[in-house]
């Protein structure tokens, strides 16, 4: 069976899937065709959705001959991009073997965990032990923000209904050998704003002090946006709407932190900063916050070029923790953008990602029969946590369906998801297959 896995993944991560280049939008059909194709021959009825201007969603159903349980998988085939290139030691779209884990775009975030719960399903089918129905939702947005995963699920209503629980598996272990349930996400809005002065870029020596400088303008407004110090955002009425911590999962949370040295080895940084400076290790989990995520302006190229540039381009984003509305946050935003934009400059702001926080309790039976499984398996108990990061569907299955949304998976805060070299432990790869089997075995 591992043979079978293995060129399953191979032929999965060959297949750039990357949603936001449009000029792959035939590999991500391709992607979906793929998925579909192994879908069917495990016995799914498996169905393609596709919306214009979006990339296909992928529904698939198996009744099995005596049941018990409803259960539903999520999962995305669409990856990152895969530069700078140059920083990869393998090919990026081509599974590697070595050094004890798997190499390769994707197979961490999300297609390692695909093909773990396809797999997982595919055993417990031929030998007949299955005894709940079950259901995939594969999606090609996600590193888009899914921006059309509610209008696709809404339209799946009736296939969904009788659904028990939603299983994610799209976040990571705690550390080698101990599993991890996540019982929040932060939320998202991503933001791209735009600054021009003129028609043409002009010689600095001729009219510095004399024209408005669009990449200092943008820099200036965007250094507004966030203490520097304290790492505070101070736009108006940001936190407003914040969640406080209660005791006992403030508890919880401290009790699993990671020292400043393990993050800073995980993270591959030379210093850390925190906005909580008595529990630093809460900080990207349950405050909210605001990164420029790149700027563009003026001459970028080899030697020197002195010119004040006609337009600069920066994007950035907020995370957002439960209680904050995304579409509240933006207006906050743009009002203080127009606030400090000076007049005789033409900008635009475009939002695209937006996606709310998530949060529920981890005192529900489904969690409960997960954590036995992850025990039973791994040997140890898993922890709950929190995470920065943000899974749209979790908060969208959530609110659609009002049915629990169990979140695990079996990756390494070393993966690499999102960056050069990513990359899915062996070991914890094969034992979250055995994980999934356990776990749909005692559903």
């Amino acid at each position: 069976m591992k043979r079978d896995v293995i060129n399953f993944l191979k032929r999965f991560i060959s297949i750039p899937s990357v949603s936001s280049d449009s000029k792959r939008k035939s590999e991500m059909e391709k992607a979906a065709s793929f998925l579909k194709a192994k879908l069917a021959s495990i016995g799914f009825k498996t169905k393609i959705l596709k919306r214009k201007n979006a990339h296909p969603f992928i529904f698939a159903y198996y009744k099995a001959s005596s049941t018990k349980n409803t259960l539903a998988f999520y999962g995305h085939y669409d990856v990152q991009p895969e530069d700078p290139v140059e920083e990869w030691e393998t090919s990026p779209f081509e599974l590697v073997v070595k050094n004890g884990k798997f190499w390769g775009r994707g197979v961490a975030d999300n297609k390692g965990h695909i093909t773990i719960n396809l797999f997982a399903a595919e055993e417990l089918i031929k030998n007949d032990l299955l005894r709940s129905n079950l259901i995939f939702l594969l999606e090609g947005e996600e590193e888009l923000g899914s921006p059309n995963f509610e209008s696709y699920v809404k339209s799946l209503k009736s296939e969904l209904k009788d659904v028990d629980v939603f299983f994610l598996t799209d976040v990571g272990m705690h550390k080698k050998g101990v599993p991890q349930i996540f019982y929040g996400l932060r939320g998202l809005v991503y933001f791209e704003l735009e600054v021009e002065v003129g028609k043409r870029d002009l010689h600095s020596g001729v009219y510095g002090n004399r024209v408005i400088n669009p990449a200092n303008l943008l820099c200036e407004i965007l250094a507004k946006m966030k203490d520097a110090k304290t790492n505070k955002v101070l736009i108006p009425g940001f936190y407003k709407d914040v969640r406080k911590l209660t005791k006992l999962e403030r508890e919880l949370l401290l009790k699993i932190k990671k020292s400043d040295k393990e993050e800073k080895a995980e993270a591959g940084v030379y210093s850390l900063v925190s906005l909580d400076k008595q529990n630093p290790s809460l900080t990207s989990k349950t405050y909210p916050s605001l990164d420029i995520n790149g700027i563009v302006s003026g001459f970028t190229g080899e030697g020197t070029k002195t010119i004040i540039p006609r337009r600069a381009i920066a994007k950035f984003s907020c995370r957002l923790v439960e209680h904050q509305n995304p579409e509240k946050i933006v207006k906050l935003i743009e009002s203080f953008i127009k606030k400090h934009m000076p007049k005789g400059v033409k900008w635009e702001i475009k939002k695209y990602d937006s996606a709310a926080p998530f949060y529920t309790s981890i005192e529900n039976p489904w969690v409960k029969r997960t954590a036995k499984a992850l025990k039973d398996v791994f040997g140890k108990e898993p922890v709950y946590n929190r995470s920065g990061g943000t899974i749209p569907a979790a908060e969208i299955l959530q609110r659609l369906f009002k049915k629990p949304i169990v979140l695990t998976g079996f990756t390494l805060p070393d993966d690499n998801i999102h960056a050069p070299n990513e990359n899915f432990d062996e070991e914890s790869f094969w034992k979250g297959m055995e994980a999934i089997r356990k776990i749909l075995i005692s559903n």
